[in-house]
């Protein structure tokens, strides 16, 4: 598991997925499936890989400021920001968005005392040009 993890890192695919915990010594990184997986090693061998399975997560998490908790935003319930705690108890609801504007980054301040938040509006058009010519 390590080397497909490090292989990973390499090929930068997890580089803006990953974030070390606040004491230095584990790093979270989400997962590219449908699961809502993240994966969670210790550092620096990364040797074992323990699996935390949050609702449906999107790829960005990062650690809660006491290191006790992993938060995630979850793409399926409007897009709200969810703590999944490592003792494996439920996940809690951390905000409460009633619109459907979709999380791009989230992070704490330094004494874990404020919380940043960037959302955005996704919009979709469909054009039908007729006549074109080749």
């Amino acid at each position: 598991m390590f080397c497909s993890f490090l292989a990973l890192v390499l090929r930068k695919e997890l580089q803006d997925r990953l974030d070390v915990s606040p004491d230095g010594k584990s790093v979270v990184f989400g997962a590219s499936n449908t699961r809502g997986e993240l994966g969670v090693c210790d550092l620096p061998a990364c040797t074992t890989v323990r699996t935390v399975t949050t609702l449906q997560g999107g790829p960005i998490s990062r650690w809660t400021p006491d290191g006790k908790g992993i938060a995630f935003y979850d793409v399926g319930r409007g897009g709200n920001l969810w703590v999944q705690p490592l003792d494996g108890s439920a996940p809690k609801q951390l905000t409460h968005f009633a619109d459907n504007r979709t999380i791009g980054d989230f992070a704490w301040s330094r004494d874990g005392k404020r919380l940043a938040i960037a959302r955005f509006t996704v919009t979709n058009d469909i054009v039908l040009f007729k006549g074109l010519r080749r």
